[in-house]
């Protein structure tokens, strides 16, 4: 009896965990967009329950028929009966796919084994076990009778016909007493756009700001304390019973909402009025809550790849920067995109690691884990919080960087943290090793003082921009005396290594005043001054062997021809 219930136990473990290695003998198998709900992903491609297990549904039965291998037969089958093949329905129309590599398309996929539209005549009768429920929302807190309720959202809003849409607007907030928000709910209006949605306190309570939907950035300068977050998947928060977050008079009178509409489509007829519900009470908890944010913002993800991992770290100098005194983690969410595997958040204190705050082995952007720590843990001055983010881009054909649209990636970590007041920012992040913190908060970091440096009136740094003028000619032909200035110039702290790479990164996304300018003139003889290089190269090697291989020399010459050759284009 024992042995046929450990080969029970077997099967049923390989039925619930055992699609992720599935997945990867299917062409798109991790990519596949759940039937009826919209900006969510099927994960158990083969099973009527989308997390995996259980019930197989037809297609599952079909590729264990066909051996659990993508087979022709299987590709060139409907296996739903929706009149289209599997293989149309996952990127392989011509049935040439193998495993390990790229499919001919991951646009347009459909579940090979829903029948779609789903509640079409056809279809209803094939879908009877189809669940279209999402998550329900349970926090007994709001049930109280003293706990009010204010719901901020939208007017109805003409969704832009982009992929990546962020659009703000302000709120004001109750000040006739002192509240705690203990909860937040999403109201959604559009599924089939509605990606996340950020919350931020004001430091004004002035009006002026977003007053209607106005397209905008993460946060502003007068609206910049995190303090609440929904994303798909998520039916809400509800806060640890001893914090709340402070509304009213003694805290944030105005609130600005952040919207980001995904809308892949770039359909022009889609509108939208989602928001949030806050629930707030005027019995105040011990303590006020904030939400901190960690995590990298540079990411370069090669294509290809089975698994490639990125990091970052709050340092100890970081957080004796940004704490005053501890502070106790409550809540936490991890947060990537659609090639994030895995995810962890850890506290390291004397250069050991004391506590995971998550440690997600199987992250799902669709299905987002807040993740409730109870007893709270405690982060101290001179800890760090390192983050780790693990990707899959075996189907991409081209390099993913980090970026506000889900085709892009993320890397960061949202923990709810109390008490507000002993955590000066409400962010501690990374740009490849550079720590934002000690960038912008301290006077002078790493050689570079960036306020000035981003000033070219400022008697520092407005003499580079006159050497440059006054030597070189942007989107024009390099000038020999321009290549002795960029060099000089590119000694400069603010344009050497990480920091450098940082500067022109942001300098990029600049379009207005003199920056553009500096880096149009800084970067005009990049061309010339590589094949400078190029030749300088070869001649070295000429005199210090006396002769090259012919390969080598085949190789600097095949060099120096793409760079005359870039040059020329």
């Amino acid at each position: 009896m024992l042995p046929r219930f450990i080969c029970l136990l077997l099967l049923w473990g390989s039925s619930c965990f055992g699609f992720k290695s599935f997945q990867q003998r299917i062409p798109n198998g991790d990519m596949v967009p759940h039937s009826c709900k919209p900006n969510f992903l099927w994960h158990g491609l083969g099973h009527e329950n989308e997390l995996g297990g259980g019930a197989r549904n037809s297609f599952g039965l079909d590729f264990a028929a066909a051996g659990l291998k993508w087979t022709k037969e299987l590709c060139e089958k409907d296996s739903d009966g929706d009149g289209r093949t599997n293989g149309q329905e996952l990127g392989d129309p011509n049935c040439t796919w193998k495993e390990n590599s790229t499919p001919e398309t991951n646009q347009g996929l459909s579940h090979p084994g829903v029948c779609e539209p789903h509640d079409s005549d056809l279809c209803k009768p094939k879908n009877t076990w189809l669940n279209c429920e999402l998550e329900s929302f349970k926090c007994d807190a709001i049930k109280s009778p003293e706990v009010k309720n204010l719901t901020i959202r939208f007017p109805n809003t003409s969704v832009p016909n982009f992929e990546t849409n962020y659009f703000c607007m302000t709120f004001d907030l109750p000040t006739d007493g002192d509240y705690h928000v203990i909860a937040m709910t999403p109201v959604i209006d559009n599924v089939n756009v509605m990606h996340h949605i950020l919350l931020f306190g004001c430091d004004s309570d002035k009006q002026g700001e977003a007053s209607g939907p106005t397209a905008c950035e993460m946060g502003s300068v007068q609206c910049n304390t995190l303090f609440g977050a929904w994303t798909v998947g998520s039916a809400g928060q509800c806060l640890y019973h001893e914090a709340g977050i402070r509304i009213g008079q003694k805290g944030i009178k105005r609130v600005l909402m952040q919207v980001h509409w995904n809308n892949p489509e770039m359909r022009d007829d889609y509108s939208d009025s989602s928001g949030m519900t806050l629930h707030y009470t005027p019995k105040l908890r011990p303590n006020s809550a904030v939400m901190l944010m960690v995590g990298q913002w540079y990411l370069e993800i090669p294509p290809g790849r089975e698994r490639h991992a990125e990091s970052a770290v709050c340092s100890k100098e970081d957080t004796h920067r940004l704490l005053t005194g501890p502070i106790k983690i409550v809540r936490a969410l991890n947060h990537m995109h659609y090639l994030g595997r895995e995810e962890s958040l850890e506290i390291i204190r004397n250069e050991k690691r004391i506590a995971y705050v998550t440690n997600e082995t199987t992250y799902s952007y669709d299905r987002p884990k807040f993740v409730t720590i109870s007893p709270p843990l405690e982060i101290q001055p001179g800890d760090e919080i390192k983050t780790t983010c693990v990707f899959k881009s075996k189907n991409k054909k081209k390099t993913t960087f980090s970026g506000r649209g889900t085709s892009d990636e993320m890397c960061l970590g949202f923990m709810v943290v109390f008490p507000a007041e002993n955590l000066l920012s409400r962010t501690c992040a990374t740009w490849r090793s550079l720590s934002l913190t000690k960038l912008y908060r301290d006077l002078n970091p790493y050689g570079c003082n960036i306020t000035n440096f981003f000033n070219l009136s400022h008697p520092d740094t407005r003499p580079l921009l006159e050497k440059l003028e006054n030597n070189c000619k942007p989107f024009s032909i390099c000038l020999e005396e321009c290549k002795e200035v960029v060099k000089e110039v590119r000694k400069h702290p603010c344009l050497s290594g990480d920091v450098g790479k940082y500067i022109v990164h942001r300098a990029a996304q600049m379009f207005n005043g003199d920056f553009p300018r500096f880096l149009s003139l800084l970067q005009s003889c990049d061309v010339e001054m590589l094949k400078d290089k190029q030749v300088q190269r070869l001649t070295n090697n000429n005199e210090s062997s006396g002769s090259v291989s012919p390969r080598r020399h085949l190789e600097l010459i095949v060099s120096f021809l793409c760079v005359t050759l870039i040059l020329l284009i």
